[in-house]
């Protein structure tokens, strides 16, 4: 596979992977919005989505401050296996020793 080709198919999974977050993010957000307790300002289905939709530079102030997917899942990668279950037991301490 060429370098082309494997960036094509990158972008690729991209779509479909914004495309599936979005329809995620409309019923999040729909349920949100209509909850009991509304959100003020309401949400939008960009809210809930991790690799979020394009858009225009001229909405764009830093794009290196803004989180995205891919940094995301670098950075969840890097953590050792099991970080978050201990992050977890740490925090709930006495509640999670009771249980057992």
């Amino acid at each position: 596979m060429t370098p082309r080709q494997l960036h094509a198919l990158r972008l690729r999974q991209i779509e479909q992977l914004q495309h599936s977050e979005l329809m995620t993010g409309i019923i999040a957000s729909v349920t949100a919005n209509f909850s009991m307790m509304k959100p003020e300002p309401p949400f939008s289905a960009e809210s809930f989505m991790i690799h979020k939709l394009p858009t225009s530079q001229q909405d764009e102030q830093n794009p290196e401050d803004e989180m995205d997917g891919d940094k995301l899942l670098r950075i969840l990668g890097g953590l050792p296996a099991g970080a978050a279950i201990q992050v977890d037991c740490e925090r709930l301490g006495p509640r999670l020793s009771s249980r057992r």
